[in-house]
């Protein structure tokens, strides 16, 4: 992992000698530190009283249209979830209220809600959220949503983004995904069932539309869906829906693989081979139009009018998706592991930072695309990049005592252009970082697999007692 700079500099922590001296040192940055129960930065901290209860003592902004929370209790009755025993109080308190803000997010009609700012389902947002947790820690709430994000058509429905919606934003498919997580966890046949064929509608509808000369998806970067974010101000929406972005099409690629295991689960042959050709071709150009062997990871998007050429910045959930879904070859998972480009407060959204922007996807860390990241780390067995990671999503949590949505790199405040508390795909994210890497749950189609990543600072006995599992409930150990 490489630590860049910021042009803005980071303050020096500002610890009492003895603040920390007896408790265990997890994760230290130039910008913050965990050591036992409490995240330290600057003159602020933040501790866990007891698993149901957190507090703080952090300042953001003055001005900001949105207050800090300095403390956090237990609201909803957890006792249908997992309950974790850790060696460790924070990690228990930061579960709990990832698990507390969960209950909060659903919605009446068993739907799950964006964020605290946010009402209503979002296609990617709650996508992205299944494939991390929602799938087994909400299945019923997981099925209703995405089923309100299909149209009258039997299509998915695609999010706002730039230049409105689809085809210049192309992340629906994502959709799919989620839905094939569900099966998965579930072993549902008749849900299988029931998605499938709008999966299979919406690929061929976009293989019409969407699809480049060169065989890759058109559109903007997954979720990066504020043009001047993440484009040369010359960019206008055409010219986005032009152009190939690295993320989405990794996405899509492991959408293609996941509808041919649909397929397969369903007895047809024969759509699930041609599902897997298509997937294995776009990974294999990808591959071939993306790959920066001076870098060691695959380049944003392409653009241009006429040849297109290469943006070189990296963006971090494409890079994730692509080791998690097998999408980059192996030796390529470990070059991009190691040299994705790290600051101080965690992964970037993408990197390098454009100057002259303001905060959002722009100089910006997202919890939930530091969650892929860390996923992606432990699958590519990297410590020190899971434990960063870890700490990327612990620190804001502790210090903000709520789920935030987005958070400023230069000095990791929440002063951005916009921000929620209580962010599903955030929360769903910190309750990943426990289920997927320290317990090492993995779901496949016919069967559960436990596979921990436990980075040596975090070693320690680990429960997690009444996991739902097909019926089952699981108490898992691991030490």
């Amino acid at each position: 992992m490489k630590a860049y700079r910021y042009l803005m500099a980071v303050p020096a922590l500002a610890f009492a000698a003895n603040a920390f001296a007896a408790a265990p040192v997890i994760v230290e940055t130039e910008a913050y530190r965990w050591a036992g129960d409490t995240i330290f930065q600057n003159e602020f901290k933040a501790w866990a009283v007891s698993p149901y209860e957190l507090k703080s003592t952090y300042k953001g902004r003055p001005g900001y249209y949105m207050p800090v929370d300095q403390s956090w209790k237990r609201k909803n009755d957890l006792s249908s979830y997992p309950k974790l025993k850790s060696n460790n109080l924070l990690h228990e308190a930061l579960f709990n209220m990832a698990l507390d803000e969960m209950v909060n997010a659903v919605e009446p009609d068993t739907t799950l809600r964006t964020g605290k700012e946010w009402s209503g389902v979002w296609t990617r947002d709650v996508s992205y959220s299944i494939i991390l947790s929602m799938a087994y820690m909400q299945p019923e709430a997981s099925m209703i949503s995405l089923m309100k994000k299909v149209n009258p058509s039997g299509q998915i429905i695609q999010d706002t983004g730039s230049g409105g919606a689809w085809p210049v934003s192309t992340d629906r498919m994502v959709w799919a995904l989620a839905a094939y997580e569900i099966y998965k966890v579930t072993g549902d046949r008749k849900w299988l069932e029931k998605v499938y064929p709008i999966a299979l509608r919406s690929l061929e509808k976009d293989e019409k539309t969407v699809m480049s000369e060169r065989g890759l998806v058109k559109g903007e970067t997954s979720f990066i869906d504020w043009r001047e974010q993440s484009h040369p101000k010359w960019m206008q929406t055409v010219d986005i829906s032009q152009s190939e972005a690295m993320g989405t099409n990794v996405m899509y690629a492991a959408t293609l693989r996941a509808v041919g295991e649909m397929a397969q689960a369903l007895g047809k042959k024969k759509e699930a081979d041609k599902l897997f050709a298509k997937s294995d071709a776009l990974a294999a150009n990808i591959d071939k139009t993306f790959w920066m062997p001076d870098k060691g990871y695959y380049g944003m998007y392409t653009y241009g009018r006429g040849n297109k050429i290469l943006n070189p910045r990296a963006e971090t959930l494409g890079e994730a998706l692509a080791i998690l879904y097998d999408i980059a070859p192996k030796d390529h998972q470990k070059s991009i592991s190691e040299n994705n480009p790290h600051t101080p407060f965690g992964p970037a959204i993408f990197y390098p930072q454009i100057s002259d922007m303001p905060n959002y996807h722009n100089n910006a860390l997202w919890p939930w695309v530091a969650s892929y990241w860390t996923l992606a780390q432990a699958k590519a067995g990297n410590e020190k990049g899971v434990l960063e990671g870890i700490g990327s999503v612990y620190r804001p949590a502790a210090l903000f005592c709520t789920n935030k949505e987005n958070f400023n790199l230069d000095n990791g405040d929440i002063y951005t252009e916009l921000n929620s508390s209580n962010m599903l795909w955030c929360l769903a994210g910190n309750i990943a970082l426990t289920t997927r890497v320290l317990f090492g749950i993995h779901f496949e189609k016919d069967g559960l697999v436990i596979d921990p990543f436990v980075p040596e600072a975090l070693a320690g006995k680990r429960t997690l007692e009444g996991f739902d599992y097909r019926g089952a409930k699981l108490n898992i150990s691991v030490e």
